[in-house]
């Protein structure tokens, strides 16, 4: 990859040729800010001119939540694209359930609050309180559904163009990534012009003066040029990002983020020098095959059983039980998703869940972590006791 191409959507009906902006980064310079294309002309556009080596940041939501798709019947990220290809006009006019925004139109209750965001919604930092809205919004302030529904099919068109996108497919150039600006700009106050000017004359040696006053002259301009800048300087990143292993990753998508963004979502430092041996601080991203906000699962090096998982909390503590209660609830959240996944990927007819808590209980590695082992009849020739074994001369008691 040489090229990064950052694209500020919108799904405005009008106007849309000033409010869409592209900007392109090539050999470590921005070389191209500029708005005056619909949204077709910008998929037209990628097509011809990003066919080979460019890596393409588009900043809409790229899936609705799991279990929409699940309700309309769409089995993979592809048949999504079809029904919002087909259905998206009418969501956008008529506003039904679970849709609001539109005059009259509040948001719905579902059956639970997180029900309104994909998984990685949830996951994605919170810069200054503000969050990834809801695809679900498709009027009001701060709306995302009409550029996310108008621009899903358009995902299709790349498909079929021979582009990857991430993470349903594996990663080749031409790519497409889902990003958020404003997880790539942070806490700038965006609305406010001398703050843009401010944010790109101290940190953005990428840009030339020009380019520095033409991102400045607009929120949009802003978000393309920034979103551009930040992700070459992650390419290295971005080449290495696996295809999705997870079942709720590959049908919702994924924002992509820079690692020091992950990493400060979770309350850690940029640098982990201090603990350069701990194998838990630094879990490369191809072997991460789900995430929470607060954790993240990987498959045990020496599994006990086939798919053999651990859970581990993405801050360093040497006991689970020094984390916050809200890291502990998203880390037993993100337990029961694996075990959920396990069942169905092992045919595990019991699991065997638990900790070693300190050195005594056998812990080797000092970074907290659950085990999640599956179990398959037969297994065992007789798997009475499970995790009482761990003291084997009192593990028996139904002979007592």
């Amino acid at each position: 990859m040489t090229r990064v191409i950052a694209i500020d959507w919108s799904g405005a009906k009008s106007g849309v040729r000033s409010k869409i902006w592209l900007a392109e980064v090539r050999g470590g310079r921005l070389v191209r800010l500029e708005p005056g294309r619909t949204r077709h002309e910008v998929i037209k556009h990628l097509i011809t001119d990003a066919r080979n080596d460019a890596v393409v940041g588009l900043d809409f939501a790229f899936s609705f939540p799991r279990w929409f798709m699940e309700e309309r019947g769409a089995k993979s990220i592809d048949e999504l694209w079809e029904v919002v290809a087909e259905q998206g006009e009418e969501w956008l006019e008529r506003c039904p359930h679970p849709f609001w925004g539109k005059p009259g139109k509040r948001k719905p209750g579902l059956k639970y609050p997180s029900c309104h965001f994909r998984r990685t919604e949830e996951v994605a930092s919170r810069v200054k309180g503000v969050t990834p809205k809801s695809v679900f919004q498709i009027g009001g302030a701060g709306q995302v559904g009409p550029g996310s529904i108008r621009g899903m099919p358009h995902l299709a068109t790349l498909r079929d163009a021979g582009f990857a996108i991430w993470p349903f497919h594996r990663v080749k150039t031409p790519l497409v990534i889902e990003i958020y600006p404003r997880l790539l700009t942070g806490t700038v106050k965006k609305s406010d012009a001398a703050a843009r000017t401010r944010y790109l004359a101290e940190g953005f040696p990428e840009m030339d003066d020009a380019f520095q006053q033409l991102a400045a002259s607009s929120e949009d301009a802003f978000d393309a040029a920034v979103s551009a800048v930040v992700m070459s300087r992650h390419l290295d990143e971005i080449s290495a990002l696996p295809a999705s292993r997870d079942r709720t990753d590959s049908i919702e998508g994924r924002i992509w983020r820079p690692r020091a963004v992950r990493k400060a979502d979770a309350g850690l430092p940029p640098s982990r020098g201090s603990r350069p041996r701990c194998p838990f601080c630094d879990i490369p991203d191809e072997f991460v095959v789900a995430e929470s906000r607060h954790a993240l699962a990987v498959r045990d090096r020496y599994p006990v059983s086939p798919g053999h998982t651990l859970v581990v909390p993405k801050a360093h503590t040497e006991t689970l039980f020094a984390q916050s209660a809200e890291v502990q609830a998203d880390v037993w959240g993100l337990v029961a998703r694996v075990r959920d996944e396990l069942r169905s990927r092992c045919d595990a007819v019991g699991f065997n869940v638990g900790i070693n808590d300190g050195r005594a209980a056998g812990q080797t590695v000092e970074h907290a972590h659950v085990h999640v082992i599956p179990r398959t009849d037969g297994d065992l020739e007789d798997p009475r006791g499970g995790i009482r074994w761990v003291l084997p001369e009192r593990a028996v008691y139904w002979d007592r």
